[in-house]
């Protein structure tokens, strides 16, 4: 049997794909909605639905809902980043519709910024290697996970702010897990003052010097998208720690993210006609 608050939250669910595809549908005939991959600039004249990666259905819905009337629509997003934690993947679903204009905004800087073009390089599914000649990326290869919270504290208390000036409000530490030798719980144990996340509650934060750390124990839950948002809340400088070995690059590679499946893009598809 099927508990009754599961039904509640399929009705939910159902209520937000509906909502958004009514609006998506709506918007598009009227020519008024596209799609922005990245940040939309300052001022832009439009009415912008910002970090649409991480918004759940009902959150995407009230927003569309919000959109003054005879006023161009934006939703801008970063496909590559970790989505939310709520069902479905509506950005993803929107440009794989299709039915939109899309713009990309993405930084592909060849001779430009080291973290733009380690960002550029993580979207093609390659790890680059550091450039000798230039701090913004470091990667620290250990032992096992207890190498890591040493090695992270080395780089928070000594490193990072002697060779950035970053004071501890300036660093982030990074992990994918809670628990475990290099988790959250045991890092943020090491390193008081500091301030330290797993990975997805990192949403819409940014720090100068970003600390990512990859247990061994994490490898099963390595991805593409959980590295380039590791990246991604860096502003001058990322430190990757890893005891993951070869299973890093390979999910940089591979790209795997489990796929969120909702009816959104078939209701798109059929012009909320199913």
């Amino acid at each position: 049997m099927v508990a009754d608050d599961t039904w509640v939250c399929l009705d939910a669910l159902a209520t937000a794909e509906d909502a958004v595809a009514d609006e998506v549908l709506g918007l598009a005939s009227e020519g008024r909605l596209a799609l922005v991959l990245g940040d939309v600039p300052p001022g832009a004249e439009a009415y912008v639905v910002p970090d649409a990666h991480r918004l759940d259905l009902e959150e995407l819905a009230g927003h569309l809902q919000q959109a003054p009337p005879d006023v161009p629509v934006v939703i801008a997003g970063d496909p590559d980043e970790l989505p939310g934690r709520a069902p479905g993947a509506a950005l993803r679903d929107l440009i794989e519709w299709g039915g939109l204009p899309v713009r990309d905004l993405r930084a592909d800087p060849a001779d430009g910024p080291a973290l733009g073009r380690l960002l550029a390089a993580l979207r093609r599914g390659d790890l680059l290697a550091p450039d000798s000649a230039d701090h913004s990326l470091v990667v620290v290869p250990c032992g096992d996970d207890a190498e890591i919270v040493v090695r992270v504290r080395q780089l928070v208390t000594d490193s990072i702010p002697r060779v950035f000036g970053a004071g501890p409000g300036d660093i982030l530490v990074l992990t994918p897990l809670q628990r475990g030798a290099a988790g959250q719980a045991a890092l943020a144990d090491a390193l008081p003052g500091i301030d330290v996340l797993t990975a997805h509650d990192a949403a819409r934060r940014q720090a100068a010097a970003v600390v990512a750390c990859f247990p061994g124990q994490a490898a099963g839950v390595l991805s593409r998208a959980l590295v380039y948002s590791c990246v991604r809340a860096a502003t001058r400088h990322v430190s990757v720690v890893t005891a993951s070995g070869d299973a890093l690059p390979a999910a940089v590679r591979s790209g795997e993210l489990r796929r969120r499946i909702t009816r959104l893009g078939p209701l798109l598809a059929a012009g909320f006609e199913i």
